[in-house]
């Protein structure tokens, strides 16, 4: 018997891969913002982010390299 990981998941609106690839900007604008975790056999296959949402990780992630570095402004 094998054992599957399970692994949390970080969206709270899920579709199917196939569901997705028919039309993946409107399934955007359905989720007003949220972030999608795209399905395939019931596993992420990867997560369709916003780009506002996105734009917001990646300054948060500078910010935070910036103050490990010492040169946050």
């Amino acid at each position: 018997m094998t054992h599957s990981r399970i692994s949390r998941l970080r969206a709270r609106r899920t579709i199917s891969v196939t569901d997705f690839r028919k039309n993946p900007a409107a399934h955007m604008k359905e989720a007003m913002g949220d972030t999608l975790a795209v399905l395939s056999r019931n596993r992420v296959e990867f997560y369709a982010v916003p780009p506002a949402r996105f734009e917001g990780l990646v300054d948060r992630l500078e910010a935070l390299e910036g103050s490990r570095c010492g040169t946050a402004q």
